[in-house]
């Protein structure tokens, strides 16, 4: 990637204004190499038995042996590029992990909202949010389309079949498991080669990260599977959960979402599956090609599709991502843009 759509950010810090994939020693680039393909040895060794990582622990724990062998194992500028480089990132995105499940709380003592079963046992069978807002939303969008029903109800009339798995069941689910690996994945692609937007990305993460916990707090929402538990749709089946279990795919989930307390079925809205693709399109658009332009619009698609007929997400939870995706982006931009010029013009900086 280039910076054509805008000037680049050069980290002034001492000793990482290069990204240590180009700092290290000789030494060091001459045993990459062996180390990535040991730690990919690794990765199917684990991953085999056990499961496509899903949880934020155990991919962040990856993603950090994964940049030890891009600085060729030397343990000091890992360290420090750790610390300097990812520790806020890591730290936002756990925190995330450890708030969304408790976020509900605030909007269901804000707005009189309906009680919905959804699915466990005891106590905790039992959120409060909203439904109808979004439902009326897809059927007045989307009515004309569908001669009525909401997209995911349409949807799973054609294409699903209780019991039997279909190809195209199979096909989402690789679709839907790239929401825990794409966002770091080109973190540490950037963070590789082209070190003067990482922060910049980390920042529009970070951004749309917090936008949509304050999101979750405000506006519960319940997405289309527990609308169906509650009657408010038809029977709506979550086609990626039962397909994992059908095909016996397995996932190794974050320890922190298996818990109670944090599980969250009402953060719905905007739909963070959605939105990350959209901000990887918006930020990469200007500084790819038309074939990876292609690629990612393919992508969002994609995703949508996944989310719609597995019955995720409302349509319009996806449309809201979008738009949290695009304040992101081209906010982190202008907030960047703006510093980088009064840093050259010898103004003060704002922010970090």
């Amino acid at each position: 990637m280039t910076g054509a759509g805008s000037a680049p950010v050069t980290d002034q810090s001492p000793g990482l204004v290069r990204s240590p994939w180009q700092a290290i020693s000789p030494a060091a680039k001459a045993r990459r190499r062996t180390l990535f393909l040991a730690l990919g040895a690794l990765f199917a060794a684990v991953s085999v038995p056990f499961g496509f990582p899903t949880g934020r622990e155990v991919t962040t724990a990856w993603v950090l042996l994964l940049l030890l062998a891009a600085c060729g194992g030397e343990w000091p500028v890992w360290r420090r590029a750790v610390v300097h480089d990812w520790l806020p990132l890591i730290a936002v995105l756990f925190l995330y992990d450890l708030l969304r499940g408790v976020a509900d709380e605030l909007g269901a003592r804000l707005f009189d909202l309906p009680e919905l079963a959804n699915g466990k046992v005891g106590a905790a069978g039992v959120d409060s949010a909203h439904v109808l807002p979004q439902l009326r939303a897809d059927e007045v969008l989307f009515g004309w389309l569908t001669g009525g029903p909401v997209p995911t109800v349409w949807l799973q009339e054609r294409l699903y079949d209780a019991g039997e798995v279909h190809w195209w069941d199979v096909a989402i689910v690789p679709v839907y498991m790239t929401h825990f690996v794409v966002p770091m994945v080109l973190a540490v692609v950037l963070w590789l080669s082209a070190y003067e937007l990482f922060r910049r990305y980390v920042w529009t993460l970070v951004v749309l990260t917090l936008l949509t916990l304050a999101t979750y707090a405000l506006f519960p929402a319940a997405p289309p599977w527990m609308a169906g538990l509650n009657g408010y749709l038809p029977d709506v089946a979550r086609v990626t959960s039962e397909t994992l279990q059908a095909t016996g795919i397995g996932t190794i989930r974050s320890a922190v979402a298996r818990g109670e307390a944090y599980a969250n079925a009402v953060a719905a809205i905007p739909s963070l599956h959605s939105a990350v693709p959209m901000m990887v399109l918006l930020f990469s658009w200007s500084r790819v090609g038309r074939k990876l332009r292609a690629l990612l619009v393919a992508y969002v698609v994609a995703m949508t599709f996944t989310l719609t007929y597995g019955g995720e997400h409302f349509v319009v939870d996806a449309f809201v991502g979008w738009a949290y995706a695009a304040v992101s982006v081209y906010g982190v931009r202008r907030w960047m843009d703006r510093r980088q010029a009064r840093s050259l013009t010898g103004g003060p900086a704002p922010g970090p």
